[in-house]
């Protein structure tokens, strides 16, 4: 059994706390085999005002030398943080990197979750604190902050999204769901609920969003809460390869996970025995035509297997 490897600080966390700094926030960011683009998230994360109190980086890494290489860039960083990662998925790797927050930055009220390749504004922090100052202490204990678009754009479009019956992306009267890319959580929701394992990757902010409301939490859209995704269309998971299967993994990932979230949603979180069928039924009929029309019925048993479906009872703690 390999030993559990010790964090690795380029400072104290202690002596990047402002103590003025009403709320405190944490980062934790999330990395696989890009030592770069860490390298200018964490050099655009350095520029901002307020800085955060704590920032993680949790690695997942595959390669020593790669792991090596990323830590030493983090060393370049006085106060941030480098962990091994799991090497379970995006969602283990962010749950690896906020137990650290939890037990190790108290001054932390509110947390963010950056991947590598995403750069938030360099007024992120101070919209943020503007807006929750604006609250009454009630609701900015239990509030969810989302901005709009990652496009970068100055003043990017901004709409309400909710998570359609068919697990699709839509617009709404209300945001029901987070742009995890431009969003701040309150810490304290993660000492209760987690990043749900299960899902490998797609549509595991809409999971939390829907888990985080049932219980009282709620979500306020900020529009000048703004990120850019410098590789948008890209990414660990590649979207190009189809190899034997006709679709792109990115896209198996993430028709496996709206299966899994559709039905951990109507058995667990909102559970309705009429939905749950109907659910199940508009889903296949979707997902056989839309592989059929890409000669890919191959792979729906693949997806199936890959969706972790069987664990959808079970809320992650």
């Amino acid at each position: 059994m390999n030993a559990v490897p010790k964090p690795v600080e380029s400072a104290r966390l202690d002596a990047r706390v402002d103590p003025s700094a009403t709320p405190a926030f944490a980062v934790c960011i999330t990395t696989m085999n890009r030592t770069a683009t860490l390298a200018a998230c964490l050099d655009n994360l350095a520029s901002g005002t307020p800085r955060a109190a704590c920032i993680v980086v949790s690695d997942d890494s595959p390669d020593p030398t790669v792991r090596a290489a990323n830590a030493a860039v983090v060393a370049q960083h006085p106060g941030v943080v480098w962990l091994e990662g799991p090497r379970r998925g995006v969602c283990a790797n962010r749950n690896n990197a906020v137990r650290y927050c939890l037990a190790h930055a108290p001054q932390c009220r509110y947390v963010s979750f950056v991947d590598d390749d995403v750069q938030i504004a360099h007024d992120f922090f101070s919209v943020a604190r503007a807006r929750l100052d604006a609250l009454p202490l009630e609701r900015r204990q239990r509030v969810m902050l989302t901005g709009g678009s990652s496009s970068g754009a100055a003043q990017p479009e901004c709409h309400p999204v909710r998570l359609s019956f068919a697990g699709y992306f839509m617009a709404a009267d209300e945001p029901q769901c987070v742009n995890i890319h431009a969003a701040v959580f309150p810490l304290a929701l993660f000492s209760t609920d987690s990043w749900d394992e299960n899902i490998f990757f797609g549509v595991e902010d809409a999971e939390l969003s829907l888990r985080a409301l049932k219980k009282g939490y709620s979500i306020e859209l900020v529009p000048a809460l703004r990120a850019v995704d410098t590789m948008p269309g890209t990414g660990v998971i590649d979207n190009a390869s189809r190899g034997a299967r006709g679709i792109s993994v990115y896209r198996q990932h993430c028709e496996a996970a709206r299966l899994y979230v559709g039905v951990k949603r109507y058995r667990v979180i909102d559970p309705s025995l009429v939905k749950y069928v109907a659910f199940i039924t508009t889903y296949f009929a979707h997902l056989t035509l839309y592989l059929a029309k890409r000669r890919a019925l191959s792979s729906l048993v693949p997806i199936v297997r890959m969706s972790n479906v069987r664990r959808a009872a079970t809320l992650p703690r």
